[in-house]
């Protein structure tokens, strides 16, 4: 009896230094920067606050004839149980239309036709489309005419020594058609007739017919040098498709990734949910061993804290799926000015097993990306325009030397009908042949645009051997990438099935009175991190597929997309 005796006496002793040391026990600072704060530290503060009369959590006992009956009066905890609301953050519309299915290639093929950035980079290749025929025009045919007139009155001295008046009036008409070929020479063709009158004499018409040709023979000469203008606007139109292929792939790529994100957030939001309902029956059976005096009732503090806690988790959740809801609704653009009214309920599931359709070995996915990535044709282009700038530039070098040749017939007479000049007539062409020459002496404005783009070759050549390192650096990090998402998968797997069976033992210990209400919450809490945890790596996994194959430039192709021209 008396060894009982001394057993009780050491518990109250115990139990009031406990009481104590709690009391006084200094207060751990929490910083704001923290997401989940320590139970334990939660715990003491919850407890001491109640000890000390704060009114920070309410908590009201009341006598029975049974005992103390003990109410947990924490406003701050509501939940609405309707899985389709998000709280403050819903903006959503409230009616029967308010929400629409839609699968992943759904998704896609929305945003190809209706994304109004992508519709912006589409008519870039019609725009470069147009400096092709500007390029063009230079070799095309001109046709000029002109029509003059003029009357001249003068005063002379005639033979009689008498001044008499002198008038002179012409009018000419000419017409010439002059065409530029590829080889830079340019041909002329034309017809005029002329009418002079003086005072002293009728009318004399002249009509001549003639054709003027010029040749280069070194600088300008050659279709190469001729055709560079065309050439590199053909080689823009080709980079502008190439800027435009890339762009969709990044934009099916970034479709999928915000599809995936919405589909994380809302399984995220139903963890939350799921572990606030679970939070909040664990405070209700702690309330009950409260009231029928199977534990302290100090043990209720961590019970509402957790509920607490979920509550605030609960609401970062719900804004979490809101905002990647209007993320994907602008890229999909059902409705240009209201795109966000309506709320999209996601229909397709990760395929985890995706992987099997394409042999993701890293050697090919090198190859395949020097192959198939946008980037690295553009840049072979830009190559291109360079070295035809070599060879404008080059040529701009020499000097001009042009050979001209002008051939024509004149025919007059008193009147317009008998102008014409007839070739059948022995009287000889009018011709003048000659060259023109011009040279630069120094050069020197020609011998630095042709450094210039002998630089900007090298350059390019080294840009192109750093992007194939970047797209070879881009493609191991998504391989790699691959790989930790699908070791992490199964990790978070087992580690949910351990955090589980973790929860139920607790559960357990605490029925029998072998644990507290904290290490419940805990445990619950690890429960709900695990869950997430293994939502994400579904999803990591999924999207770091989707974004090996868009590093390896397949991403379309594997999706069925064709980008025509």
């Amino acid at each position: 009896m008396n060894i009982k005796k001394y057993h009780i006496l050491s518990l109250i002793v115990f139990g009031f230094c406990n009481s104590i040391c709690l009391c006084y026990a200094q207060e751990p600072e929490i910083t704001s920067s923290s997401k989940y704060y320590d139970r334990n530290i939660i715990n003491r503060i919850l407890v001491k606050d109640q000890l000390k009369g704060n009114k920070s959590q309410k908590i009201s006992i009341e006598r029975t004839e049974e005992g103390p009956l003990v109410q947990s009066t924490d406003e701050s905890v509501v939940y609405n149980q309707n899985s389709n609301s998000f709280g403050a953050c819903d903006i959503f519309d409230k009616d029967e239309n308010a929400s629409f299915s839609i699968s992943l290639k759904e998704a896609v093929e929305m945003s190809l036709s209706n994304n109004i950035a992508l519709n912006i980079e589409k008519i870039d290749p019609e725009i470069y489309a147009t400096n092709i025929e500007q390029a063009k025009a230079e070799f095309d045919t001109k046709v000029s005419a002109s029509l003059s007139a003029s009357d001249k009155r003068s005063k002379s001295i005639n033979a009689n020594d008498v001044i008499g008046r002198n008038s002179n009036n012409a009018t000419t008409a000419s017409i010439d058609v002059e065409k530029k070929s590829t080889s830079g020479i340019k041909t002329s063709v034309g017809a005029s007739v002329n009418r002079t009158r003086t005072s002293s004499h009728s009318s004399l018409y002249a009509a001549r017919i003639g054709i003027d040709v010029t040749a280069p023979l070194m600088r300008g000469a050659g279709e190469e040098v001729n055709l560079v203008s065309l050439r590199k606007a053909e080689l823009d139109l080709d980079w502008s498709k190439y800027e435009l292929y890339g762009y969709i792939l990044d934009f099916v790529s970034e479709t999928e990734k915000k599809y995936w994100q919405y589909y994380l957030s809302v399984k995220q939001l139903e963890i939350v949910k799921e572990s606030l309902q679970l939070a909040m029956q664990q405070r209700d059976e702690t309330l009950k061993r409260i009231n029928v005096g199977k534990i302290a009732e100090s043990e209720i503090a961590a019970a509402d804290a957790e509920v607490a806690l979920c509550q605030e988790d609960l609401i970062d959740a719900e804004s979490r799926v809101v905002s990647s809801a209007i993320s994907l609704l602008r890229n999909i653009n059902k409705d240009t000015d209201n795109f966000w009214r309506k709320r999209p309920n996601l229909i397709s599931l990760p395929k985890l097993r995706e992987i099997d359709q394409y042999d993701f070995n890293l050697e090919d996915c090198i190859a395949d990306s020097l192959i198939m990535r946008p980037e690295l044709r553009q840049a072979e282009l830009m190559q291109r325009k360079n070295e035809l700038d070599i060879v404008s530039t080059k040529n701009g070098m020499l000097p001009r030397l042009d050979f001209f040749i002008s051939l024509g017939k004149t025919g007059y007479s008193k009147s317009f009908d008998g102008s014409e000049p007839s070739f059948r007539h022995k009287e000889p062409f009018d011709s003048s042949v000659g060259l023109t020459y011009e040279l630069n002496r120094h050069r020197r404005g020609e011998k630095a645009k042709y450094d210039r783009a002998k630089l900007n070759v090298r350059l390019q050549n080294e840009s192109i051997k750093n992007l194939e390192q970047l797209i070879k650096e881009d493609v191991i990090k998504a391989y790699i990438e691959i790989k930790r998402t699908k070791e992490q998968l199964a990790a978070t797997t087992a580690t949910a099935q351990k955090q589980e069976e973790k929860l139920r033992v607790e559960n357990v210990k605490f029925d029998v009175g072998k644990t507290t209400a904290f290490q419940v919450a805990q445990a619950q809490r690890d429960l709900t991190a695990a869950k997430i945890a293994q939502v994400k790596a579904i999803i990591d996994y999924t999207v770091s597929k989707s974004e090996l194959l868009r590093s390896t430039g397949l991403l379309l192709k594997f999706r069925g997309i064709e980008v025509k021209n």
